[in-house]
């Protein structure tokens, strides 16, 4: 009941107009779940409240959100998601809805894309030995996603506690069943990932409920994943501006099925038949109650949504101070650089070492803490052998992922959410770009729509100087870069490498940490490091690693050491340079640069990275805007070819900004 009357009164928000915004009414976007309203008895069999199951609605899912908290304050919050005011769900940052704390984790689009948030938490469960279930929502138009078949194929490898339910509604917005998938029914899409599965009536609120018990326990007793499909039919366009085209006109707000006019887009035949199965009705009917008590009980429920969309209407708009806050819980302090450890000893430990050292500190720090990769566990410790030596004591800690990069991102933020901190790892940077929605979509506005901390760092293998061609050399950092909502570190040493490991494990966002190949054991780097963990760098802190007053040359990652043999090089003929290493590039230490451009008056930028769309760029824009009356020369940007990364030694040394070319700029803007 609650499920039809709040669809009504979402809808007549939408026509209505009776939220405005200045002088201009506010219509809201927003969903209706006419012919899904059986859903509801999904979740009645599931735990809920403090600790209990987690749940990953989609659009259409009203009831089971009812479900999972039923009480006047949900009925609230899914009318203010629309409404875009104050208060739960987001603060008006986003229009779905959610609720956390009672086991609802708010939706995402792609719509099929969550699937591998609750996959993560499912991992979370398992690894805790906990008795918690997720279950994962879709429409049949999202079964046709990359990511929910990597979810599906995920959790049925480790046989996890998730329950898949596909809501087959007879059409993914205009798109039918026939043009979507060629199964006879798409619950036979479990076989394929070696689970059980079951395809009932949607509209039948026993046959739901008893499905999801029997998944549910199956869950519990550690026998993996179930695919449930729900057959019904969607009875309303797929939003509210789209009832027109899928009906043939603008329906009326009722109780009852509006009958489809000429033009309508909805299968008429499957349209008919599916009037015929109202869930409410036809629940009713079975429950032995007449007419007029069932008018009763609607009757009560417009009161109770009424009273709550009164409530959004008198409400506040949310202060636009919000649009600026809650992106990254990390910030760059107002300090000095420090120095760092740049002293190198050929006994110590290479770059490579340390980023073992690191992660077993974490690991050992962190109880919560795991690691999550392609090839990472087993006997074999990661393409790179890095993981190796952590074997013996984290084995059951460092944990194979499925051959899917979309797969290891969402599981780390699935099991970040429900508490745990993965170390994921991308076997090379290149490869993220299959798992690019996860970070971009997902990972990163998490915080800013709904509060959620996905705490997790991505270890992200990266870059040239090896000759190792355009699918395992590329640098994907600007990629990232200008996607508000990720953490982005760059060590240059072994020291820095796995002190920044700590702090990175330790903070509170999706951080990605890029550790450059030809550094892992370049000999020119070592450094000694203790046996005891380091202390924590603190991320958005540069180091100077070079002090001068005539240029300053600014870089991260491996051309640091390039930029440091360059600088000697200048000394010799009484040229001194600072050279600022960022460290962090995300959020990035303005005042470290700023400071060193107003006292050095020239500037050269250098990186490995392509030059069109960089970060030195961006980097150069900022003084620019901040600097310019300190500037005696024009900033000097250096980077690669904008081509992809050649393979034959040759031809990346063309690609690639070598010394010469340093040290040729450098005396440039001296001369300047």
């Amino acid at each position: 009941m609650l499920t039809g009357a709040t669809d009504n009164r979402l809808k007549q928000f939408f026509t209505g107009g009776e939220v405005r915004y200045g002088n201009a009414s506010f219509q809201g976007k927003g969903f209706r779940s006419l012919g899904q309203e059986a859903i509801y008895a999904a979740a009645i069999r599931l735990r809920r409240g403090e600790n209990g199951d987690v749940i990953s609605p989609m659009i259409r899912d009203l009831g089971a959100v009812i479900a999972m908290h039923n009480a006047p304050e949900t009925i609230r919050m899914v009318l203010n998601a629309q409404m875009g005011k104050s208060g739960p769900p987001m603060n008006g940052k986003d229009l779905h809805v959610g609720d956390f704390a009672h086991g609802i984790v708010p939706a995402m689009a792609p719509l099929g894309s969550p699937a591998l948030t609750m996959t993560g938490m499912a991992m979370a469960f398992a690894l805790r030995h906990e008795d918690r279930v997720a279950v994962t929502f879709v429409g049949e138009g999202a079964t046709s996603l990359g990511e929910w078949h990597e979810a599906i194929n995920t959790a049925g490898a480790r046989k996890l506690p998730v329950i898949f339910c596909v809501q087959n509604n007879q059409t993914a917005l205009s798109t039918p069943v026939h043009e979507q998938s060629a199964v006879r029914v798409f619950a036979e899409k479990g076989a394929g990932y070696g689970i059980p599965s079951i395809t009932i009536d949607g509209t039948d609120p026993d046959a739901i409920a008893a499905a999801f018990a029997w998944a549910a326990e199956r869950a519990r007793g550690a026998f993996g994943p179930t695919l449930i499909e729900l057959v019904a039919m969607r009875m309303c366009g797929h939003a509210h501006h789209d009832d027109m085209l899928y009906l043939g006109k603008e329906p009326p707000i009722s109780w009852t099925y509006p009958p489809l006019a000429e033009g309508g887009y909805a299968n008429r035949e499957l349209y008919d038949f599916w009037c015929r199965r109202d869930p409410i009705t036809t629940y009713a009917a079975k429950l032995g109650i007449e007419t007029e008590e069932l008018e009763r009980l609607q009757r009560e429920a417009e009161e109770l949504v009424e009273r709550e969309a009164r409530a959004v209407i008198d409400g506040p708009w949310p202060d636009s101070s919000l649009a600026r806050e809650g992106v990254i819980s990390t910030s760059s302090g107002n300090r000095q650089p420090a120095t760092g450890n740049f002293q190198f000893d050929p006994k110590g430990k290479t770059f490579l070492d340390a980023v073992m050292l690191g992660v077993g500190d974490a690991l050992r720090a962190h109880p919560e803490a795991f690691v999550y990769g392609e090839d990472v566990g087993g006997k074999y410790g990661n393409a790179f052998l890095l993981l190796k030596p952590l074997l013996k004591e984290f084995g059951d800690r460092i944990i194979n992922s499925t051959l899917s990069e979309a797969a290891t991102i969402g599981v780390c933020i699935g099991a970040s959410l429900a508490g745990m901190r993965p170390i994921g790892e991308m076997q090379f940077n290149d490869f993220v770009a299959t798992g690019f929605n996860q970070l971009v979509n997902s990972a990163a506005k998490i915080r800013y729509r709904w509060g959620g901390a996905p705490h997790f760092v991505l270890r992200m293998p990266w870059g040239g100087l090896r000759h190792a061609g355009p699918y395992h050399s590329q640098n994907t950092e600007a990629w990232f870069y200008r996607t508000p909502g990720l953490v982005i570190v760059a060590p240059s040493t072994p020291h820095d490498a796995r002190a920044l490991m700590a702090s990175c494990v330790a903070a509170d966002d999706p951080v990605l940490y890029y550790e450059h190949i030809a550094l892992y054991r370049d000999p020119r780097i070592k450094q000694l490091l203790g046996e005891e963990a380091p202390e924590p760098i603190p991320i958005g802190r540069a180091a100077l690693r070079r002090a001068g007053d005539d240029l300053a040359i600014i870089s991260y990652g491996a051309y640091v050491h390039s930029a440091m043999r360059v600088a000697e090089k200048l000394a010799a003929d009484r040229i001194q340079a600072s050279v600022l290493d960022l460290r962090t590039l995300v959020p990035l230490d303005r005042d470290a640069i700023l400071d060193l451009v107003r006292r050095c008056n020239r500037v050269l930028i250098v990186h490995e990275d392509t030059r069109r769309g960089s970060i030195g760029e961006s980097i150069a824009a900022v003084i620019q805007e901040e600097a310019f009356d300190y500037l005696d020369a024009p900033i000097r940007i250096l980077a690669a070819l904008d081509t992809p990364v050649p393979y034959s030694p040759p031809l990346e040394e063309e690609f690639l900004v070598n010394e010469d070319d340093i040290e040729t700029a450098a005396r440039e803007l001296i001369k300047y």
